[in-house]
């Protein structure tokens, strides 16, 4: 089956030639020919049908069922949409796609006479409704169900690492507005309570005294209030400062001129403070990871010669910027502080005056404190440069194609025999891989160099071309698809454990925890996705564990895969439906097999020889 280049990618066939399994979760579309549509369960015929006259057809996301064309005459087709986007298609585009849909039941066999085909198509659900309704089918050799169980992991599930710090802009802002409205209500409340207690008849009347006492609750309640806000939304607390103390200096400014420019002036000072010792000083200095950064880099890259000479120099150079990156955060902080104490000056200067001295006082108090809490959220670390960032990438990477270990010399301890001594290996792009090894011959030493977990005395172990030695450890950690996942310690629920990779699909999750016969130990959870992991552990066990691992692995999506101790607790359909996963998974999988299953399928194998 041939490509060309235009997009949507189109693909041909001879007459006489059967194309590969269609992709699933599609709307197809011939452009021109004739043939026909072969559907096989198991690798069996189960039924065909003519290309439909509209050329239209959907294959679906069943994992069961897979689609064929068998070529007449020269045809020409190519995958237009995703299933999911049918139900956005007007009241015509949907029409056609009902008739070519009945035909395909009745091919293979199905009763669709209890569905109603054109509400189905318009409704979200329908991607989801009809993988699911026809694996049913299949299975049980049953009339198409128009119902749909109730998902066991929904199409858009949410977790607690998926999210952002503010999930809702609109919420959000609403949130921080409202923290200023209130430190703002909160410091007139303030200045109404100094007021009454710098009046001459607070202690002639009762009324004065109640007036007081409810300032005072009112400003406890709204600071508890500010507070919760803060733990909210991360700028609340940033608004309620700000605005709590430019409401003060404005009315300390107003009740007395020259007070107010003393505050003022004491605010200017600290932040030129700030900007001199922060902003341009601090990231003229290195961070303090940076030398052994360099230092890692370099051993990776040219080996282990010299290294107690390299390691001095870098120690050195690390122990130097550290003490200059103390010594410059101190500085700023002594200076900073010895200008708030010089600015207890000014509420001193506002006792001396005949008029207001309660309300002069307590504003400029007020705005001193208010001050100090805004220095103290002053970030003091430094920025980091572009080049760190570009060296070391946060995100997975996009790898693929061949992989090769090239004259790998490894030892584990200095002075002993090399586990590996001129190791050799290449795996071609796109190749399934079948490792064997004694016990103790290195398979989680090969896994560690290809992840740059650990480096290779000599040699070099490269992806697609590119040395692993050049790239981020945790970058690769992220890219190459393992059971085990570098951010397991950070999930706190199941489901933040199970799309810890953001790109999992649910229904591509869900299919796989079927086939594994792990969604009992969802189901079984009181809370499901939200249940937390030491309660999926206890429950599931060691094997049930597995059998969600290797759900997840087979749903991430990635061009290199290892997959080691695969076996635990699978029965032997289970083991039979992830054999048939990795023959057709795209990509360069490494697959160890010490009970010679993938013996037929495998395109190489590999046999690690024991030191």
């Amino acid at each position: 089956m041939a490509s060309t280049s235009t997009a949507p990618k189109q693909f041909s066939l001879n007459a006489g030639q059967v194309s590969a399994g269609l992709a699933r979760d599609r709307l197809w579309h011939v452009r021109s020919g004739s043939g026909r549509l072969r559907f096989l369960v198991g690798g069996q015929l189960i039924g065909e049908m003519p290309l439909p006259e509209s050329g239209w057809f959907v294959v679906p996301e069943s994992a069961h069922l897979r689609v064929c064309i068998q070529a007449e005459s020269p045809v020409v087709f190519e995958a237009r949409l995703p299933m999911a986007l049918i139900p956005r298609l007007g009241d015509l585009g949907r029409a056609q796609l009902v008739a070519p849909i009945r035909q395909m039941m009745t091919a293979i066999g199905i009763d669709d006479s209890l569905v109603d085909w054109p509400v189905k198509l318009s409704q979200p659900t329908f991607r989801a409704w009809l993988a699911e309704a026809l694996d049913r089918a299949l299975i049980a050799e049953e009339a198409l169900s128009p119902d749909m169980a109730s998902p066991l992991i929904t199409e858009n599930t949410e977790t607690t690492l998926s999210r952002t710090e503010l999930p809702e802009p609109e919420r959000a802002f609403g949130l921080v507005v409202l923290a200023g409205l209130v430190s703002v209500i909160t410091v007139l409340t303030g200045l109404l309570a100094l007021r009454v207690l710098d009046s001459p008849a607070f202690g002639l009347d009762a009324g004065y005294g109640f007036l007081l006492l409810g300032c005072v609750i009112w400003m406890g309640l709204s600071l508890v209030a500010l507070d919760r806000l803060a733990l909210a939304v991360s700028n609340a607390r940033w608004v309620s400062l700000g605005g709590a103390w430019i409401t003060t200096s404005a009315l300390l400014f107003w009740e007395n001129t020259t007070l107010g420019a003393a505050m003022l002036g004491v605010a200017c000072l600290v932040a030129l403070a700030y900007w001199i010792y922060v902003r341009r000083l601090l990231p003229d200095l290195p961070s303090i990871d940076q030398p052994m950064r360099w230092l890692s880099i370099r051993l990776t890259r040219d080996g282990v010669p010299s290294v107690r000479a390299r390691v001095r120099a870098v120690w050195q150079e690390a122990t130097e910027w550290v003490v200059a990156r103390i010594e410059l955060v101190a500085e700023y902080s002594r200076f900073s502080r010895a200008i708030l104490a010089a600015g207890l000056v000014i509420p001193a200067m506002a006792g001396t005056y005949d008029e207001e001295p309660a309300v002069l006082m307590g504003l400029s108090l007020t705005a001193l404190v208010l001050l100090e809490r805004l220095r103290g959220l002053l970030p003091v670390e430094g920025k980091k440069s572009a080049g760190d960032d570009e060296l070391f990438p946060s995100k997975p990477l996009s790898l693929g194609g061949e992989v090769h270990y090239e004259s790998v010399v490894f030892r584990r301890h200095a002075g002993e025999k090399p586990l590996f001594d001129e190791l050799t290996f290449h795996a071609p792009a796109e190749s399934l891989v079948r490792i064997t090894a004694a016990e103790g011959a290195g398979l989680s030493t090969l896994k560690h160099l290809l992840i740059r977990k650990v480096v290779p005395e000599k040699g070099r172990v490269r992806i697609g071309g590119m040395d692993v030695a050049r790239l981020d450890a945790s970058a690769l950690s992220l890219s190459v698809v393992m059971l085990d996942h570098p951010k397991d310690g950070e999930a706190r629920t199941l489901g933040d454990w199970l799309f810890i990779d953001p790109v999992i699909e649910a229904a591509t999750l869900e299919g796989h925890l079927h086939a594994l016969n792990a969604t009992h130990l969802i189901e079984q959870l009181k809370d499901r996705l939200n249940a937390s992991m030491g309660a999926v552990a206890a429950l599931a066990g060691p094997l049930g564990m597995h059998r969600l691992k290797l759900a997840r692995a087979l749903a991430r999506p990635g061009q290199i895969l290892w997959l080691d101790h695969w076996l635990l607790g699978l029965d032997s359909t289970s083991r039979s439906y992830v054999i048939q996963q990795l023959i057709e998974r795209p990509g360069t999988r490494f697959v160890v097999d010490r009970n010679g299953l993938l013996t037929g399928p495998a395109d190489l194998h590999w046999e690690v020889p024991r030191a």
